[in-house]
Protein backbone atom coordinates (compact mmCIF):
# COMPACT_ATOMS: atom_id res chain seq x y z
CA UNK A 1 0.00 0.00 0.00
CA UNK A 2 1.33 3.41 -1.22
CA UNK A 3 1.23 6.44 1.27
CA UNK A 4 0.64 9.45 -0.06
CA UNK A 5 4.04 11.45 -0.47
CA UNK A 6 3.87 14.42 2.88
CA UNK A 7 5.95 17.45 0.92
CA UNK A 8 6.63 18.53 4.43
CA UNK A 9 9.29 15.59 5.35
CA UNK A 10 11.20 15.93 2.05
CA UNK A 11 14.50 16.60 2.61
CA UNK A 12 16.26 18.78 -0.60
CA UNK A 13 16.09 22.09 -2.08
CA UNK A 14 13.76 23.52 -4.51
CA UNK A 15 14.39 24.90 -7.87
CA UNK A 16 13.18 27.88 -6.37
CA UNK A 17 15.97 27.71 -3.19
CA UNK A 18 18.45 26.80 -5.87
CA UNK A 19 18.01 29.75 -7.70
CA UNK A 20 18.37 32.10 -5.04
CA UNK A 21 21.22 30.68 -4.06
CA UNK A 22 22.89 31.25 -7.62
CA UNK A 23 21.92 34.78 -7.93
CA UNK A 24 23.01 35.56 -4.57
CA UNK A 25 26.50 34.05 -5.52
CA UNK A 26 26.41 35.72 -8.82
CA UNK A 27 26.07 39.12 -7.39
CA UNK A 28 29.09 38.39 -4.59
CA UNK A 29 31.48 37.51 -7.06
CA UNK A 30 30.93 40.45 -9.26
CA UNK A 31 31.46 42.64 -6.46
CA UNK A 32 34.20 40.44 -5.20
CA UNK A 33 36.13 40.25 -9.01
CA UNK A 34 35.22 44.54 -9.48
CA UNK A 35 37.03 45.07 -6.33
CA UNK A 36 39.88 43.42 -7.51
CA UNK A 37 40.05 45.01 -10.37
CA UNK A 38 39.90 48.54 -9.31
CA UNK A 39 42.40 47.10 -7.15
CA UNK A 40 44.50 46.43 -9.86
CA UNK A 41 43.81 49.85 -11.66
CA UNK A 42 45.08 51.48 -8.91
CA UNK A 43 48.29 49.66 -8.55
CA UNK A 44 48.92 50.55 -12.00
CA UNK A 45 48.54 54.06 -11.69
CA UNK A 46 50.69 54.52 -7.97
CA UNK A 47 53.12 52.66 -10.17
CA UNK A 48 53.28 55.46 -12.97
CA UNK A 49 53.37 57.97 -10.50
CA UNK A 50 56.33 56.82 -8.96
CA UNK A 51 57.83 56.54 -12.13
CA UNK A 52 56.65 60.12 -13.02
CA UNK A 53 58.15 61.25 -9.88
CA UNK A 54 61.86 59.70 -10.15
CA UNK A 55 62.12 60.68 -13.71
CA UNK A 56 61.07 64.57 -12.49
CA UNK A 57 63.26 63.99 -9.29
CA UNK A 58 66.04 63.11 -12.07
CA UNK A 59 65.39 65.88 -14.05
CA UNK A 60 64.94 68.69 -11.88
CA UNK A 61 68.66 67.21 -10.15
CA UNK A 62 70.34 67.84 -13.57
CA UNK A 63 69.28 71.15 -14.02
CA UNK A 64 71.96 73.71 -12.77
CA UNK A 65 74.24 70.53 -12.89
CA UNK A 66 74.55 69.05 -16.15
CA UNK A 67 72.39 71.13 -17.96
CA UNK A 68 72.68 75.42 -17.60
CA UNK A 69 70.20 77.14 -15.29
CA UNK A 70 69.17 79.38 -17.94
CA UNK A 71 65.25 80.87 -18.55
CA UNK A 72 63.50 79.44 -20.60
CA UNK A 73 61.36 76.07 -21.36
CA UNK A 74 62.60 73.10 -22.42
CA UNK A 75 61.08 69.82 -22.90
CA UNK A 76 61.27 66.57 -24.84
CA UNK A 77 60.27 62.71 -24.63
CA UNK A 78 61.40 60.57 -21.86
CA UNK A 79 60.23 57.25 -23.14
CA UNK A 80 56.98 56.19 -25.36
CA UNK A 81 55.13 56.37 -22.04
CA UNK A 82 56.70 60.11 -20.50
CA UNK A 83 57.29 63.36 -21.71
CA UNK A 84 58.52 66.46 -19.83
CA UNK A 85 58.74 69.75 -19.80
CA UNK A 86 60.99 72.69 -17.33
CA UNK A 87 60.35 76.09 -16.74
CA UNK A 88 63.08 78.08 -15.26
CA UNK A 89 62.75 81.61 -14.55
CA UNK A 90 63.94 84.20 -12.12
CA UNK A 91 62.94 84.56 -8.54
CA UNK A 92 62.95 87.58 -7.15
CA UNK A 93 60.13 87.60 -4.20
CA UNK A 94 62.11 87.45 -0.76
CA UNK A 95 64.96 87.53 -2.44
CA UNK A 96 67.77 90.44 -1.43
CA UNK A 97 69.73 92.29 -3.85
CA UNK A 98 71.22 90.16 -6.16
CA UNK A 99 74.09 92.80 -6.58
CA UNK A 100 74.96 92.71 -2.53
CA UNK A 101 74.66 89.00 -2.36
CA UNK A 102 76.17 87.81 -5.78
CA UNK A 103 73.85 85.17 -6.42
CA UNK A 104 70.61 84.84 -8.68
CA UNK A 105 67.74 83.06 -7.31
CA UNK A 106 65.95 81.06 -10.03
CA UNK A 107 62.49 79.05 -9.54
CA UNK A 108 62.40 75.49 -11.54
CA UNK A 109 59.57 73.91 -12.29
CA UNK A 110 59.58 70.19 -13.90
CA UNK A 111 56.49 68.54 -15.06
CA UNK A 112 56.40 64.67 -16.27
CA UNK A 113 53.75 64.08 -17.53
CA UNK A 114 52.02 60.55 -19.79
CA UNK A 115 48.08 59.79 -21.51
CA UNK A 116 45.86 57.82 -19.26
CA UNK A 117 42.67 56.36 -19.80
CA UNK A 118 40.65 59.26 -19.80
CA UNK A 119 42.99 61.83 -18.90
CA UNK A 120 46.45 63.47 -19.34
CA UNK A 121 47.96 62.99 -15.54
CA UNK A 122 50.87 64.69 -14.62
CA UNK A 123 53.43 65.39 -11.51
CA UNK A 124 55.16 68.50 -11.30
CA UNK A 125 57.72 69.41 -8.56
CA UNK A 126 59.42 72.76 -8.23
CA UNK A 127 62.08 74.47 -6.51
CA UNK A 128 64.70 77.12 -6.24
CA UNK A 129 68.09 77.04 -7.24
CA UNK A 130 70.97 79.73 -6.77
CA UNK A 131 73.45 80.50 -9.13
CA UNK A 132 76.41 82.69 -8.60
CA UNK A 133 77.02 85.86 -10.47
CA UNK A 134 79.47 86.15 -12.58
CA UNK A 135 81.85 88.71 -11.08
CA UNK A 136 82.04 92.11 -13.11
CA UNK A 137 85.14 92.85 -14.95
CA UNK A 138 86.66 95.99 -13.64
CA UNK A 139 88.33 97.02 -17.02
CA UNK A 140 91.85 96.13 -15.36
CA UNK A 141 94.40 94.01 -17.26
CA UNK A 142 97.48 92.77 -16.29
Amino acid sequence: MNRPVDRRQQSGFSLLEVLVAFAILAVSLGVLLQVFATGLRNVAAADDYTQATLYAESILAAIGRETPLAEGVHDGPINDQFSWRSTIDAYTGDMPDPEKTQVQAYRVRVEVFWPSLLQTRSVVLETLRLQPLEPPDSGRRR
